[in-house]
C-alpha cells in the first residue's frame, strides 16, 4: 500500500472513529463500549499500515473528538485508556500469561484512577458515586471495571486473530495496486 492509499485509510478510521465516539454523546448507556469499538479501527489500521499509522489514527481520533464530541467522558476514556490500548497491548501480552494479567491489571488500574481524577477535578465531571454515602460501592465499581477491562482484552486479542485468519485477505485484495 502507498503512502497516499494509507492516509486516505486513516482518514476514513479517524472519521469512522469520530462518528462512533459522537454516538456515545446521543446514546449514554454506551460510554464505555463506543470508544472501545472505535479503538478496533486504530488496531485495524496498525495492522494493516503500521505501528505509527495505528498512533496517528489514535491521535488524529483523540484530537477531532476532543474538540467536536459533547460527551467528554467517553473521550477521556478513548484517550487516556482505549484509544491506544491496541497499539500497547502486544508489549503487555510478551511476558508469560500471569505476569502479564498482573500488568494489565495494575496498568488499568492506575489508569481508570487517574483518568477519573482528572475528569472530577479539574474537569468538574459529576462525581455522584464519590458521595459519602456511596463511597463502599467504589472498590466493586474498581472489580467491575477490571474484569471488563479483562474481557476488552480477551477480546481484542481474539478479534486481531480472528482478522487475520479470515478478513485480511479479502481486505489487503481490496488495497492492492491494480
Amino acid at each position: 500500500m502507498n503512502n497516499t492509499l494509507k492516509t486516505a485509510l486513516g482518514g476514513m478510521c479517524i472519521a469512522l472513529s469520530t462518528a462512533l465516539m459522537l454516538a456515545s454523546s446521543i446514546l449514554p448507556y454506551f460510554t464505555y463500549a463506543l470508544p472501545a469499538m472505535a479503538a478496533l479501527l486504530v488496531l485495524f489500521m496498525s495492522v494493516e499500515c503500521g505501528w505509527k499509522w495505528g498512533l496517528s489514527v489514535y491521535a488524529g481520533t483523540a484530537i477531532v473528538s476532543a474538540l467536536v464530541v459533547p460527551g467528554k467522558e467517553a473521550v477521556g476514556i478513548y484517550i487516556a485508556l482505549l484509544g491506544y490500548y491496541p497499539l500497547v497491548k502486544p508489549f503487555f501480552d510478551k511476558p508469560k500469561r500471569i505476569i502479564s494479567s498482573i500488568i494489565k491489571v495494575v496498568f488499568f488500574t492506575v489508569v481508570a484512577v487517574a483518568t477519573y481524577s482528572v475528569m472530577i477535578f479539574v474537569f468538574g465531571i459529576s462525581a455522584e458515586m464519590l458521595e459519602e454515602s456511596e463511597r463502599y460501592l467504589l472498590p466493586f465499581v474498581v472489580i467491575l471495571g477490571v474484569v471488563a477491562f479483562m474481557l476488552y482484552d480477551k477480546a481484542l486479542g481474539m478479534l486481531e486473530i480472528a482478522y487475520y485468519r479470515k478478513w485480511q485477505r479479502t481486505v489487503r485484495k481490496i488495497f492492492r495496486k491494480r
